[in-house]
């Protein structure tokens, strides 16, 4: 007898729309490949996506149209047979280097983890309109116009400049910098409602004598619209010794180089999660979020990052640049406050994990029109998803 189970849905006091939601459903998975998901009220089928794993299994999938104060009715039913047809497809081509990633068939993005790099990172990032939203050149050279500075900006990816003895850089691409060398995938993964990358990665001093070990857990969400959501979440293992990150504006967990053409002296604005606006007020300020806007192709998209609340040092400061850069640097503190007089370092004692989790999130418009306010109330106070 399959088990049908009953949720509910309590929007909370925010209207919700394309939320991604998860509830762990205590069942033996056996050989069930899929729930089918139906609104209780419409009896609609809503795709999810079933994770199984030691307890049971995790089902997802995306919540929109609830107002706010709304509780949703809904039933799940373990089905056999295959999850529904994936949205979100992730594909290996290992001689080049990169996995793609396609939303609803278009092209998104590629992690590109070949040897020939210095460190991974994702390029091309296609949004709304097609438009690509962050910069091509080192990776690509013909768009003409484009700033050809700090060629280690590449798109989006995660380093940083002093790490452990010696403070190794492992954020720039000059003579004695650090290698971030891909280990193995741990998981590769498509899926109807997200698909997902997670890859291990060593992190090694100049001469390639490992120093630490990242997880790269890289989730990408079906949004339509080309709207784009993704989490990142790094985590960091030190299996070497203990590792000191140095106070260094140098670096960020997650960072961004936009399109050229989104820099701000040519039509683009920043903007912080406490209305801070360009670089004059987001600089070394800390907020739960930021957001990068302007034209690119002739489109007008924003890309935003999201600092979640359970990351050490949250809110985080921002080293951003009225030139296109964007990072979360919560380490940076004799840069952002010198008046202070304190230090930044942080201190990971040797077989410790500390993980921080980002959401990126790809939107028309700037952070007003893109909703990139209700957007991170989803990623930190997301709806309760609750069994009746």
């Amino acid at each position: 007898m399959t088990t049908v189970f009953r949720l509910t849905v309590d929007a909370g006091p925010h209207d919700r729309s394309y939320c991604p939601v998860s509830i762990d459903l205590p069942v033996d998975y056996g050989k069930n490949k899929g729930v089918l998901l139906t609104d209780a009220k419409s009896g609609k089928t809503i795709p999810c996506q079933v994770t199984p794993h030691r307890k049971g299994a995790t089902l997802t999938w995306i919540a929109t149209g609830l107002k706010a104060g709304e509780i949703r009715k809904m039933t799940a039913k373990p089905v056999a047979g295959a999850q529904s047809a994936p949205a979100v497809r992730v594909a290996d081509n290992p001689d080049d280097g990169v996995v793609t990633v396609s939303v609803f068939g278009k092209p998104f993005t590629a992690y590109n983890y070949g040897r020939k790099w210095v460190r991974p990172f994702l390029y091309p990032v296609i949004g709304p309109g097609g438009a690509q939203v962050t910069r091509n050149w080192p990776m690509s050279d013909h768009a003409a116009d484009e700033q050809r500075d700090h060629p280690h900006h590449k798109s989006i990816w995660v380093a940083y400049g002093e790490c452990g003895a010696g403070k190794v850089d492992n954020w720039a691409e000059l003579p004695g910098h650090g290698w971030q060398r891909h280990v193995r995938f741990l998981k590769k993964e498509s899926g109807p409602v997200f698909g997902q990358i997670v890859a291990k990665n060593d992190w090694c001093t100049n001469k390639e004598r490992k120093q630490f070990e990242e997880t790269r857990d890289m989730r990408f969400y079906a949004l339509p619209g080309g709207m784009r959501l993704f989490d990142i979440a790094v985590t960091f293992r030190m299996t070497e010794g203990p590792i000191t990150f140095y106070d260094t504006k140098e670096g960020g967990l997650v960072s961004v180089r936009v399109a050229s053409s989104m820099d701000v002296p040519r039509t683009g604005r920043i903007e912080n999660g406490y209305g801070g606006i360009n670089e004059a007020e987001t600089w070394g300020k800390n907020a739960p979020w930021c957001d990068y806007s302007g034209m690119a192709d002739g489109v007008h998209v924003g890309i935003a990052i999201m600092d979640h609340e359970t990351n050490p040092r949250y809110p985080t400061g921002w080293h951003v640049r009225d030139y296109g850069l964007m990072t979360a640097n919560c380490f940076a503190w004799k840069h952002y406050h010198p008046e202070a007089g304190t230090k930044g370092d942080m201190t990971f004692g040797k077989g410790s994990r500390t993980t921080w989790r980002y959401r990126l999130f790809i939107h028309p418009g700037d952070a007003a029109r893109g909703k990139v306010k209700d957007r991170f109330l989803d990623f930190v106070a997301p709806p309760r998803v609750a069994l009746a």
